[in-house]
């Protein structure tokens, strides 16, 4: 196998990537001090910042330099609500409509429902007016009937399960895949057709095994990224 060296813009990218994510830096070196620390030309710096700037990890502003644009970080084995992972953001959850629905085919085993309705819930997220999420809910309608009337703009999801039917769910599973906006995801985000996003579908329950949602979230890539901590995977077996 042949093995190529980094060229000198990636070795750029690769070092400013690391300031940015691992280090918090906000505002970054100027070209001139990248240059001089990591021996490469202006040329290869001014190319590695062109392409984090293409993928929204930076920005530059007048005045100030370049900043970094931090991802908003999500743990993938956690039970916390898409409002709780947010909670050091000014977040505000618009709600685009509630409606009752046929079962999906999909949730049928989930809810352990062949027949019956859902109550679908789609919501989009803003931080300062930017949309960050668009997401939809189910829930059975059978069990959840009161959730079709309640409008939950700046209202948590879970909050709301607590205060009305003081349950909350407590495990679950989730995928996650990459998807290409279309034309609707796309203009719900903001974003054009063909952007990269995370595709998010999650089934939650609470202790007893009773299924109480399933959500699918469309976020932007380049604001999120997922991590998840584990002791000894070679021992992690699914239930």
């Amino acid at each position: 196998m042949e093995f190529k060296e980094r060229t000198a813009a990636v070795q750029v990218q690769e070092y400013l990537e690391f300031l940015i994510h691992f280090k918090k830096v906000s505002e970054l070196p100027s070209q001139r001090e990248i240059s001089e620390k990591l021996q490469v030309s202006r040329n290869a710096v001014k190319h590695a910042l062109d392409r984090l700037k293409n993928e929204g990890q930076i920005q530059a502003k007048e005045r100030t330099g370049i900043i970094s644009n931090r991802k908003i970080d999500i743990n993938m084995l956690g039970m916390d609500s898409m409002t709780t992972e947010l909670k050091n953001k000014t977040v505000k959850i618009k709600h685009l409509a509630t409606t009752i629905e046929k079962m999906p085919g999909r949730l049928k085993d989930f809810f352990n429902a062949p027949e019956g309705l859902v109550i679908k819930i789609a919501r989009i997220r803003f931080v300062k007016d930017i949309p960050l999420t668009y997401e939809i809910t189910y829930f059975n309608q059978t069990d959840f009937t009161r959730l079709a009337n309640i409008d939950f703009t700046n209202k948590s999801l879970y909050e709301v399960l607590e205060k009305e039917y003081q349950i909350k769910p407590t495990y679950g599973r989730e995928s996650i895949c990459c998807f290409l906006a279309d034309k609707k995801i796309g203009s719900l985000l903001q974003v054009k057709k063909g952007t990269p996003l995370y595709q998010v579908n999650s089934f939650n329950y609470q202790d007893d095994d009773f299924p109480i949602e399933s959500t699918t979230q469309y976020l932007l890539g380049n604001k999120f990224k997922y991590h998840f901590n584990a002791n000894n995977i070679y021992d992690y077996q699914e239930d």
